[in-house]
């Protein structure tokens, strides 16, 4: 099925709004950031962030690539009760990212950024976790927390959850609510757990 010009273009637009949301919302991804500089020497100049085109739901959310190829949108739906039906892909020097979002409107969301990293547990947790409002969680990765997500004038309320995997990766999925919606109920933290594990799980296909 091809998009007609008009869709395709208001969602080629997403990513970066959405990018620009996530960039001022996403503690984890701002320690990721840093630490994945500190561990692989980045250079003075800000590595240029590439963005993919969205992806409809007429194929699977793994069809964008980058972060999307740990995605599925079954699996999210059974995990957190929530369906999504557009992806879309980003890509900022150590960090790749994907965005899933309804086929109709930008939210609810759900966001997975993966960077390479040298940190351990230790510095995960002096680095990577809020002073305030973080829980840790237990039997995930090295170590990991979950931290409420604060509604904005345009966003809704949600939930991030941030681990350090054994292999050496900083994982974060972080959902964002629909405006106006009340706070996440309890069961979503589990909800997110059984989610990232099966998100560190997926064994992408190796680039030929």
């Amino acid at each position: 099925m091809v998009l007609s010009r008009s869709r395709h273009s208001d969602l080629a637009a997403r990513p970066s709004r959405v990018d620009g949301r996530r960039a001022s919302r996403l503690a984890c991804l701002g320690a990721v950031l840093s630490l994945a500089c500190g561990v692989a020497g980045c250079a003075d100049e800000p590595a240029s962030e590439q963005t993919l085109p969205p992806v409809r739901a007429d194929f699977p959310a793994a069809t964008a690539g980058g972060a999307c190829v740990y995605f599925d949108y079954e699996a999210i739906e059974k995990a957190i009760g929530v369906r999504f039906g557009i992806s879309a892909a980003s890509h900022s020097g150590q960090t790749t990212t994907c965005v899933v979002q309804p086929e109709q409107g930008d939210l609810p969301d759900l966001a997975l950024t993966i960077s390479k990293t040298t940190a351990d547990a230790a510095v995960f947790k002096d680095d990577v976790v809020p002073d305030k409002g973080a829980t840790a969680v237990k039997g995930l990765g090295l170590a990991a927390y979950q931290a409420p997500v604060a509604a904005t004038e345009k966003s809704g309320p949600g939930l991030e959850l941030c681990w350090l995997t054994k292999d050496k990766r900083l994982m974060s999925l972080r959902f964002t609510d629909l405006l106006d919606a009340p706070p996440p109920a309890k069961e979503l933290g589990p909800q997110m757990v059984a989610l990232a594990k099966h998100v560190e799980a997926v064994k992408p296909p190796k680039k030929s």
